[in-house]
């Protein structure tokens, strides 16, 4: 379990710290270790510098940092600590970025054996004591919440904070440690601009195997909404045109954008052909919506037709408009592609793993390969937003591929770390080659299991010279 803070919130905690580069290492959590005061300071003391954070049943999160480290106490002792400080990141699911410094230092926090995190005197937030008990979903806090005594709320009211109930999902304890490079894990692509005039070679030069009359490789592209399919097609056709392309609509929301199957082909301009592969994007998948296993069989089989419009109150069948009923093998899909943030990949909800996990069944089943592209990993690495060159240096990185295979069951190989381009405004070198390096290996993949066709082709002309030989 990597813990329940997204991204951007670990960067608003390091920004309130004043600190960008630093890992966050989930020690303690009441959902995998139990709520319990001594299970708190087995895993949590004598580690330096710690933050705290409790999700309410009220969708809001807040907590608190300490720099000196929780101990054990029997008999309680405050701790100085002048870099401490109390947060809120959001209220009732809205942001609401908030940082409450320490007024009074030498009583920042309280180290007592019998209670959880306690920050402030009288106290500013008690979270709990004792051992609490699972209730349904949720723990019933039992600590005080009397914020401000401590703590500078700056106006904010206790209220808006806690929205005045002691109900949880979880509290976490995460410490903070300098981000690790560790020796090459896998081999770089390099990073030189003729690295990516090479790439895009590779590409422009792809060409399916010849006998198999295929024009083109298709990826079909899937994954959960707002991960970043379309921005995927957006990064290949930006690294082409030398500028930032937004042809294919993306963007974040709760509901998928992608309203319609599309292939789409790369072009580096209006002039030259497209090139010879197609990016064939569609809905994001959604726990109680979007497409099902047996929509996404009529799509590898190459029945649906390019700019079909999703209806979800009719979901695909042979009777659409323009079902391809006796589609080829160049309309099929030959290559599946799951797109996953990397920053929630091993942390999906139940339902949305088993639906991933169908669709991973119905892709097996079709005998197609099929690849996990990881993306934002700049919000994953530290190290690797400032330089995404060191992205296959990156032990986070690595230690995420690992754990991606091992919920997916993908091989590593086929685990390929992305960066889209989404808050850029010109192309970047680097990011470019990470993007065309990653469209290599999907080529491949596709080319792979073109060469099974082939390879049939060949058994059955074997046959037919046997047949004529007697």
């Amino acid at each position: 379990m990597d813990g329940n803070l997204k991204s951007e919130h670990k960067t608003s905690i390091l920004e309130f710290i004043g600190s960008r580069a630093k890992d966050f290492n989930l020690l303690y959590s009441f959902i995998r270790d139990e709520a319990n005061a001594t299970t708190f300071h087995k895993k949590c003391d004598n580690k330096g510098p710690t933050v705290t954070v409790i999700y309410n049943t009220k969708n809001s999160i807040f907590g608190g940092y300490v720099e000196k480290n929780w101990i054990s106490c029997g008999t309680g002792h405050y701790i100085k600590d002048d870099k401490a400080f109390l947060f809120r990141l959001k209220s009732k699911g809205n942001d609401a970025l908030n940082k409450f410094p320490v007024k009074e230092s030498d009583k920042a926090f309280y180290c007592i054996d019998t209670h959880g995190p306690v920050f402030g005197s009288g106290h500013d937030l008690d979270v709990f004591r004792d051992t609490l008990s699972l209730q349904g979903n949720q723990f019933i806090l039992n600590g005080d919440m009397q914020m401000g005594k401590t703590y500078d709320m700056g106006g904010v009211s206790v209220e808006n904070v806690t929205d005045n109930v002691n109900t949880v999902f979880n509290v976490e304890v995460y410490s903070l440690s300098e981000p690790q490079l560790s020796s090459v894990w896998r081999v770089s692509p390099g990073w030189e601009s003729e690295d990516l005039m090479l790439l895009k070679r590779y590409a422009e030069s792809y060409r399916p195997p010849d006998g198999l009359d295929v024009e083109t490789a298709n990826i079909l592209v899937l994954g959960p909404v707002g991960a970043g399919k379309s921005s995927l097609f957006n990064t290949v056709a930006s690294v082409y045109r030398g500028h930032i392309s937004d042809q294919a609509v993306s963007g974040s929301a709760e509901k998928s954008i992608t309203s319609e199957y599309r292939m789409y082909r790369v072009r580096s301009s209006q002039k030259r052909k497209p090139l010879p592969f197609c990016l064939c994007d569609t809905m994001g998948l959604e726990e109680s919506q979007g497409i099902d296993a047996q929509e996404l069989s009529y799509i590898l089989d190459g029945h649906v037709p390019d700019g079909y419009k999703f209806n979800p109150i009719r979901p695909i069948s042979n009777e659409i408009h323009g079902f391809v009923k006796f589609p080829t093998l160049g309309q099929k899909i030959h290559c599946v592609c799951f797109v996953f943030d990397g920053n929630t990949a091993t942390i999906l909800s139940e339902n949305m793993l088993e639906k991933v996990k169908n669709m991973q069944a119905k892709v097996r089943q079709k005998g197609l390969p099929q690849a996990i592209v990881l993306t934002k990993i700049d919000n994953v690495c530290s190290y690797v937003e400032e330089d995404i060159t060191k992205v296959y240096q990156s032990k986070t990185i690595k230690n995420l591929v690992d754990k991606v295979s091992n919920i997916f069951g993908v091989p590593r190989s086929f685990i390929l770390p992305l960066k889209n381009y989404e808050k850029e405004i010109n192309v970047d070198k680097n990011v470019s080659i990470l993007a065309m390096h990653t469209l290599k290996r999907l080529l491949l993949s596709a080319e792979n299991h073109l060469f099974n066709f082939l390879d049939t082709l060949d058994v059955k002309q074997q046959e037919v010279e046997g047949r004529h030989g007697n």
